[in-house]
């Protein structure tokens, strides 16, 4: 097994290699990780529906919350809240994909973590309902 500080000091010297200097290195990383990011956001929205209809339903909640003119932080704790449940979202899917390619058959053990997955993001999906009650509640 190889020593963690060993392979981090491979990437870094294998980074240098480049010719970046530290900013260089910051920002060839943070090109990178949005790239990943990115390629992970749009998996997540090719594969998955309850994605796709989060997102309306987040789209007509801020319709709402403009038609009944709540304050400014019902906008940001929605959107907090929002995020918070594609996180969950995301992650439920790499749970998904992973048990699907390890165990394509039928297993408890794949069914489990389906579900914890899928439970998380009930529970975020909770969050998120909980508080538009409470914000349209208020707003009236």
């Amino acid at each position: 097994m190889t020593d963690p500080t060993d392979t981090e000091f491979k990437k870094l010297k294998a980074r240098r290699a480049k010719g970046l200097g530290p900013f260089g290195l910051f920002f060839h990383q943070l090109s990178n990780t949005s790239r990943y990011s990115l390629a992970g956001f749009r998996y997540m929205f090719k594969a998955e529906l309850a994605a796709k209809v989060e997102a309306i339903i987040f789209g007509l909640v801020l319709l709402v919350y403009a038609v009944l003119r709540v304050p400014i932080e019902a906008y940001l704790i929605s959107i907090v809240l929002f995020l918070l449940l594609l996180a969950c979202e995301a992650l439920n899917t790499a749970i998904e994909v992973i048990i699907d390619h390890i165990s394509p058959e039928i297993s408890n053990v794949g069914k489990r973590a389906k579900d914890l997955g899928s439970f998380a993001v009930v529970c975020t999906l909770s969050a998120n309902a909980i508080y538009f009650f409470w914000a349209v509640f208020n707003s009236w």
